[in-house]
């Protein structure tokens, strides 16, 4: 297609910030991405969207709000993806810029540098040499935030405070279910009133249906094709967004873009579906991949095997990805420690220091102890003794020798001491988390970080459009979401800013696209 016009190119960049620094995977010979082979009877919208999480949605109900004609495909059976499930929590940024679109008023005012400033510390815990985050990006999609709430809250959803920024970083919003259906979450509420948005609007809504390849002439993507009950069809589009998501799905893309994945074992609590075919296809013309990804991580959990087991397993950590977990299982109050038995970092640290730390210091299996005080989490710690991942003794000693993690014991020791003492000299652990071991039997789990996303996906410009190697964008393909926001990032998430992007990228990227 046609580069944006002029105006639409000044408003996108305006507010989606400055271009990205760029480089990545050498993408493969672009004949790949072309279509081949029979098809049956094509289709043709104004803009095909690929996924239908939080940015798809976005994108087209955008789009078609400004008289696109849109198609909107996943290859799920229903739209919403994992937000379906959660609270449905968004960050938002409220500074002077954006006073007319605030959504709540709460202590002192906040300033972009002030934002930029905990963002910064947030994003770069652990940080690696990568070029990212790209904070004029960051800044122009969390100034646009509150806009996109209020935009959001004309399909029947209203927003209620749940975070403010001196508790999380960031000021957040989710929806009210006040007057929901009974145990309705705020995630479930807002995807209802979406769907019934798009297909009020006249998208064409194609579930089940799998995108399987991109369609170019010349050098331009101009359509996809997609497998679904009707078959394999040929979509034609002067815009194709792909919004599909991540990469934690995929077994293969794990081990290339972040081995540590399956090496150590995390867990991932995402989309299942999310397999990377966003990556597969833009790749396949000529698109550029980000070579320094990473995941989003959630809490650390117990192995594969033992959720395989049970999978209220997953349930035996501090508050999980579903915001609840056991609570004689929080880890935050127990010892941690890597193969050898020692303790390495303070287990009440943030999600993302265990899971980089314990990712960084190759030094898995790693464990965490129990006691035998609690009914609920021994009962279960029972069924898991039959696959090596956990170990049972009556005493620390014994269990140190029967697992051969030499260092058990006197590592206890240390800790019981400090817990006595209510001081933890090694790693500053808080008193209230020093919590002290009572008697056997004594269980040695083994633990790994779970994730929920993945940053990672296809370069992007400031309007979102897919970029090559050179920088050079291609005409016709955009990403938005999961699928490209690598550049909020370096190697810590903030949290729920991923929504709050995913829409914002969706709701500009769809207005501009049907402007164009």
């Amino acid at each position: 297609m046609a580069s944006l016009s002029r105006r639409q190119f000044v408003m996108g960049a305006a507010v989606l910030g400055g271009t990205l620094a760029l480089g990545g995977c050498a993408p493969q010979n672009k004949e790949e991405g072309a279509a081949t082979g029979d098809a049956g009877e094509g289709l043709s919208a104004d803009i095909v969207v690929i996924g239908s999480g939080l940015a798809g949605e976005a994108c087209a109900r955008s789009a078609a709000q400004n008289g696109a004609k849109v198609i909107l495909v996943d290859k799920a059976p229903f739209i919403g993806s994992t937000f379906q499930t959660s609270m449905g929590n968004v960050s938002i940024c409220q500074v002077p810029e954006n006073e007319d679109y605030w959504q709540f008023t709460d202590g002192e005012t906040d300033t972009m540098d002030a934002f930029l400033t905990r963002y910064r510390a947030a994003t770069e815990t652990g940080k690696v040499d990568a070029p990212y985050p790209d904070y004029d990006r960051v800044q122009a999609v969390m100034q646009a935030s509150c806009e996109t709430i209020s935009w959001l809250e004309e399909i029947g959803v209203d927003f209620q405070q749940s975070f403010t920024k001196d508790q999380v970083g960031t000021d957040t919003v989710k929806p009210d279910v006040s007057a929901a259906a009974a145990g309705q979450v705020g995630g479930a509420l807002f995807v209802e009133k979406m769907q019934a948005e798009l297909e009020n609007l006249g998208v064409n809504i194609m579930l089940s249906t799998e995108a399987t390849e991109l369609i170019q002439e010349g050098d331009a993507v101009t359509g996809v094709r997609v497998d679904g009950p009707d078959g394999k069809q040929d979509i034609m589009a002067r815009a194709v967004v792909l919004a599909v998501g991540g990469f934690g799905g995929s077994k293969e893309y794990c081990d290339q873009l972040v081995p540590a994945i399956n090496k150590i074992g995390f867990q991932y609590q995402g989309n299942a579906l999310n397999t990377g075919d966003g990556m597969t296809m833009a790749k396949a013309v000529g698109a550029a991949l980000y070579d320094d990804c990473w995941v989003i991580p959630n809490v650390i959990v117990p192995s594969r095997a033992l959720t395989a087991v049970d999978q209220q397993f997953s349930l035996i950590c501090d508050p999980s990805v579903w915001g609840q977990a056991f609570e004689g299982g929080h880890t935050s109050d127990k010892l941690l420690v890597d193969a050898a038995g020692t303790r390495f970092i303070n287990e009440a640290s943030p999600a993302i220091a265990l899971a980089t730390t314990m990712a960084d210091r190759d030094a898995a299996p790693y464990y965490v102890l129990f006691d035998g005080s609690d009914a609920e989490v021994t009962a279960l710690l029972e069924k898991g003794l039959d696959t090596g991942d956990v170990i049972k003794a009556e005493s620390v000693e014994q269990l140190a020798q029967d697992s051969g993690v030499a260092g058990l014991a006197d590592t206890f020791a240390t800790y019981q001491a400090a817990a006595a003492a209510g001081t933890d000299g090694e790693f500053n652990k808080k008193a209230e988390n020093l919590v002290p071991y009572q008697e056997g039997p004594f269980y040695l789990v083994s633990y790994v970080p779970s994730y929920v996303a993945t940053m990672g996906g296809v370069k992007t410009d400031a309007n979102c459009q897919a970029v090559r190697e050179d920088g050079s964008a291609i005409d016709g393909l955009y990403a938005i979401g999961e699928t490209t926001h690598r550049f909020m990032y370096n190697r810590s998430f903030v949290r729920h800013c991923s929504n709050s992007s995913a829409l914002t990228m969706g709701r500009l990227t769809g207005e501009a696209l049907a402007q164009a």
